[in-house]
């Protein structure tokens, strides 16, 4: 199972943190990757992130997402995250705190006997800074000009490779997400001209685009959400 692709697809979904898997390659391992891709992704399913950009492309990040409590304990007083998403409020606080141009606007945290809830909204000067929150590559967002029009460009997933995953391992995939679903939010400053994924809202300023992990690992091209207005 490729872990690095899981990775980013829960990088770019908005964003956070600090994991880093090796790539395993060898199909004898496949089956043991699927596992433990279910072990990780079991701690931050039903993500919805949305980004509202303003004219001078700052803006910001609204994020909504559930850690289990059993990753929860794993991570807590660890250096070194297991986690690619902070489990509880201070967390957000420490790692917003240590990205200049992001600031840390509001924190909700709620938690019941499985899952810790997390809803944060931060502040950011630039893509720069929000880029910031994900690894040493970034989140894959960018914002260019093209002509008179503005483009912003978010890489959710990058291809995956093909015959990586066996079926069996789909179908295990398949089944454990089943209704989960992760929901992207892009808000422009002007009326949007085209977007390459996802369902224009009526006020024709924002695209929401939904799609769900065993469709990312499907994914024969990079999964690309461009925005333009």
């Amino acid at each position: 199972m490729p872990i690095d692709i899981l990775e980013r697809i829960i990088y770019n979904t908005a964003t956070n943190m600090k994991v880093r898997m090796s790539r395993m390659k060898s199909r004898l391992v496949l089956p043991l990757c699927a596992l433990a891709m279910i072990t990780y992704l079991s701690s931050c399913i039903g993500i919805e992130s949305r980004i509202d950009l303003r004219a001078d492309g700052s803006g910001t990040l609204t994020l909504s997402y559930r850690v289990s409590q059993f990753m929860k304990n794993i991570d807590v007083g660890r250096e070194d995250k297991r986690l690619p998403l902070p489990v509880s409020a201070e967390d957000f606080r420490r790692t917003a705190a240590g990205i200049e141009g992001l600031r840390l606007a509001t924190v909700e945290q709620r938690e019941d006997e499985q899952d810790v809830h997390i809803r944060a909204v931060l502040e950011f000067d630039d893509l720069e800074a929000l880029n910031a929150l994900g690894p040493e590559s970034g989140l894959g967002l960018s914002l260019a000009r093209s002509g008179e029009d503005r483009v912003l460009r978010q890489q959710i997933a990058p291809a995956a490779e093909p015959e990586m995953i066996p079926e069996s391992s789909f179908r295990m995939v398949e089944e454990f997400f089943a209704g989960y679903e992760l929901v992207y939010t892009i808000s422009a400053p002007g009326a949007i001209k085209r977007h390459t994924l996802g369902e224009l809202s009526e006020d024709g300023r924002s695209v929401i685009y939904t799609v769900t992990v065993p469709q990312l690992l499907r994914a024969v091209e990079p999964v690309v959400l461009e925005v333009v207005w």
